[in-house]
């Protein structure tokens, strides 16, 4: 495997870590592969490790050349700051597909949570002067033939305005990343304390256009974060947009499962739930589309 980080921009941190299969032998050498970049979530605060690494080479494993996107958090970064560094991103698998043995034709971009209103926001964007002239990029350079949604955050409206005491307990034993601080509208504004039309600004559903890649989208019903209706909204809106897409919600199972198998979650808080099922959903529907 060809395991290494790209840094993406000169002035920025954000990287690209490749995890792209070697040539094979025999009927198998100068095998064409299909590509996927993964976009962990983490609120644009941090970066999910369980949303990323295992997630590469859950795709790698079915054939798939991957990569990992560690791209610019913080209210010091706001947009597009995340959103050019995945676009450089896709521009740099293109770039060298036939080195890595690339269709550049087939590359899908796989976000969780922020991470997937990072890939929505390209879904929309790729056309737009602010991604693709401000870093001297054309939109086929940038654009993702298919989105893999898991838990996108898209209108932006919380489900809840009040952290549990549960959350805040597990941030302050250090059993999850600390997520207090500007909020994700607030780190994607560039500023705190928002107008409400700044905040509806954020609400990507307005901006979808029948140009948008094809998309498939999964959550869960008890997803405290983000609420149900954004995945069902997005549903809606791309149906009326005619982009063809592919829904699951799941009735059981809290936000940020990643893969839902025990690669990122113990067995415990797994066992009789049937969110694991998205990933083969996800490679199924991924063939489907080239037919």
């Amino acid at each position: 495997m060809i395991h290494e980080k790209l840094k993406l921009f000169e002035h920025s941190q954000a990287t690209l870590t490749t995890y792209v299969l070697e040539d094979g032998e025999y009927d198998r050498k100068n095998l064409i592969r299909p590509a996927v970049v993964v976009c962990p979530g983490g609120g644009y605060t941090v970066i999910s490790q369980n949303e990323g690494e295992p997630v590469a080479l859950a795709y790698a494993r079915a054939g798939y050349q991957a990569f990992v996107l560690n791209y610019s958090v913080k209210i010091d970064n706001p947009f597009p700051t995340a959103l050019r560094e995945l676009a450089k991103a896709m521009s740099i698998i293109r770039e060298n597909a036939q080195k890595w043995l690339i269709d550049p034709n087939d590359i899908s971009v796989v976000g969780f949570s922020a991470g997937g209103n990072l890939a929505l926001s390209l879904g929309v964007n790729f056309q737009k002067s602010v991604v693709t002239s401000e870093i001297g990029l054309t939109s086929d350079q940038i654009k993702p033939n298919r989105l893999i949604l898991g838990y996108p955050a898209v209108t932006l409206q919380a489900r809840s305005t009040e952290t549990p005491a549960f959350i805040i307990e597990m941030m302050e034993k250090g059993l999850m990343p600390d997520m207090r601080g500007p909020s994700i509208q607030e780190i994607l504004i560039g500023k705190e304390n928002l107008t409400d039309e700044e905040i509806e600004s954020l609400n990507l559903l307005q901006y979808l256009h029948n140009e948008m890649p094809q998309t498939f989208i999964w959550g869960t019903y008890e997803d405290t974060v983000i609420p149900p209706t954004d995945l069902l909204g997005l549903a809606e809106q791309l149906y009326k947009c005619k982009v063809p897409c592919e829904l699951h919600l799941y009735e059981k199972g809290p936000h940020g499962m990643s893969l839902g198998d025990e690669t990122v979650k113990d067995a415990d808080q797994i066992d009789q739930l049937s969110i694991g099922t998205w990933f083969d959903l996800s490679l199924k529907w991924l063939k489907q589309t080239r037919k």
